[in-house]
């Protein structure tokens, strides 16, 4: 009974082993704003494909497209300040798993006028709590950079993420551009070496007590029949 109990652990000890979580990630959002308004430029654009929007320049042909080429960029950018403050929200609300969220966007200053402007980065709930924000202020010749965070979360989350100019309404704000989100997905019965080395470790173990099982009931048997000699 004694083996077959331990026998019984070292297949459960086995099935753990072979299969380790392991995770993964996807892309969420990935919008450089190339295809908006076929391509072209436009002020106080609201009709972005990902993003409700106020107060936001799609800067591209036609509409002051030198400033994103200025900041070091070929492709239609976004200016922060329209008439006003602008702000950029995702219309999906994501479903964030536990782990680490990746979040990566091109910044660079105005390319106009001599003041620092700033953005406002967040990701907020539905119920409008902040999982994570930052403040990034550049200096108006600043190139376009390429900022990432990783942003860890203790349990399953939905949230938007928005953007939110707020300094001087001057109509020159930040410009914005290539904008990623990256989510932990689900765990994956993937086995790593390690696994591989308890299966291996549990398996010769197993042969092994079934062997010592099989020869100590035939040691018993031959001891009956001499008794009964």
């Amino acid at each position: 009974m004694a083996a077959k109990t331990l026998s019984s652990s070292l297949m459960a000890l086995c099935l753990l082993g072979a299969a380790p979580f392991a995770h993964g990630a996807t892309v969420l959002l990935n919008d450089n704003f190339n295809s908006e308004n076929g391509g072209n430029g436009a002020a106080v654009y609201s009709g972005f494909a990902n993003f409700v929007a106020a107060d936001i320049d799609l800067l591209g042909p036609g509409y002051f497209d030198f400033l994103c080429r200025n900041a070091g960029d070929n492709t239609p950018c976004l200016d922060m300040q329209g008439n006003g403050n602008g702000s950029l929200t995702t219309r999906t609300a994501y479903s964030l798993s536990a782990g680490t969220v990746g979040l990566r966007f091109d910044l660079a200053g105005s390319q106009r006028g001599s003041l620092d402007k700033n953005v406002t980065v967040s990701l907020i709930t539905p119920l409008g709590a902040t999982l994570y924000s930052e403040l990034f202020t550049l200096s108006s010749t600043a190139a376009f950079r390429t900022i990432s965070r990783d942003i860890p979360l203790a349990s399953t989350q939905t949230a938007f993420l928005r953007f939110q100019s707020s300094d001087i309404a001057d109509s020159m704000g930040l410009l914005l551009d290539n904008v990623v989100l990256i989510g932990d997905v689900g765990p994956a019965a993937v086995p790593e070496p390690s696994g591989y080395g308890l299966v291996a470790a549990s398996l010769a173990s197993l042969a092994w007590l079934r062997r010592r099982h099989a020869g100590g009931s035939i040691a018993d048997g031959e001891r009956r029949g001499a008794a009964a000699k």
